[in-house]
């Protein structure tokens, strides 16, 4: 070979030295093989961790690009809560109940009338039916009362006792009661509340009363109350048979002719009211249990003395 071709080929080798001097070469760490292209897989991503309730919500989380987000989980519908209207406190109310009543009438109080009587210890029931509005009660009540105080010697104030006491018997002294109350509450707390008021009526009354007169110069003032003393008999024969049986004795002397203190004979007193008017006046607490049910505890006078309960069921 000529030494103007070596020169040749030693340019030419001198050229392709240089280039490939100037292109860098990427560097493998001495431990790891290089990966081809197709081998290389993205690794997967976990999904974010749930949110406690409570917890402040945080911004959502960018799934990496070519990486598919997983499905979000279905939520029910969320209804829509239902509005409860709030009952107001001046908004009527009706309702209706049943009261039971145990009644009295004592001594003291018919002596403003009566020289000598029989008290009353007795007991009523009746039904009711209520309009309340706000702090106030429009009742109105039916109420059936046993009024047949015990059989007893009985005589006018500023009589004379030796010609006008009488021997008198009840037989099924009953009175059926009408009337309308007006009720006003004074609220202590928001289930107890101070009730007091009054109402009118009428009552029919029912049953008989029947009297027989006491025999003349049997009774005294002092003696009123002792039958074995004061009473219609005028000989032991008719004492004897009295003190058996009061009332047996009386109704053998029936209609035989008129009674007098001379010739006592048991008749029926026509003298009795079919129709009475009816006074209430009441003072008690009332119990509210909850919107529907109320209790009420009082005591008054509805023509007697009386204490007892009412319990109501409102609409």
């Amino acid at each position: 070979m000529t030494g103007r071709a070596m020169i040749g080929i030693a340019g030419w080798g001198a050229v392709v030295i240089s280039l490939l001097a100037s292109t860098p070469v990427l560097a493998q760490p001495d431990d790891e093989e290089p990966t081809a292209p197709a081998d290389r897989k993205a690794k997967p991503v976990a999904p974010p961790a749930p949110v406690k309730a409570g917890a402040p919500k945080s911004a959502p989380a960018v799934a990496p690009p070519g990486v598919t987000p997983p499905p979000a989980e279905p939520r029910p519908p969320v209804e829509p809560r239902a509005l409860v209207k709030p009952r107001s406190s001046n908004a009527v109310q009706y309702g209706a109940g049943v009261h039971v009543r145990a009644i009295f009438v004592p001594e003291w109080f018919l002596g403003a009338f009566l020289a000598s009587s029989t008290g009353l210890s007795s007991a009523a029931l009746g039904g009711e039916f209520v309009r309340r509005k706000g702090d106030f009660d429009l009742v109105a009540s039916m109420n059936f009362g046993f009024y047949s105080p015990p059989d007893g010697t009985y005589m006018g104030k500023n009589k004379d006792p030796m010609y006008d006491a009488d021997y008198v018997q009840f037989r099924n002294l009953n009175v059926i009661a009408f009337d309308v109350a007006f009720i006003w509450h004074h609220q202590f707390l928001k289930w107890l509340s101070l009730v007091y008021g009054g109402g009118l009526g009428l009552g029919i009354v029912l049953g008989d009363i029947y009297r027989i007169s006491d025999y003349v110069g049997n009774c005294r003032l002092e003696n009123l109350k002792n039958l074995g003393q004061c009473n219609p008999t005028s000989n032991p024969q008719d004492l004897e048979a009295w003190n058996k049986n009061h009332n047996a004795w009386a109704n053998s002397h029936a209609g035989t002719g008129s009674d007098s203190a001379q010739a006592p004979h048991l008749y029926r007193e026509d003298g009795k009211w079919p129709v009475i008017p009816i006074l209430h006046l009441l003072v008690g607490v009332n119990f509210k249990i909850n919107e529907q049910f109320s209790v009420r505890v009082d005591g008054g006078f509805h023509n007697a003395f009386y204490l007892g309960a009412a319990g109501h069921y409102f609409f």
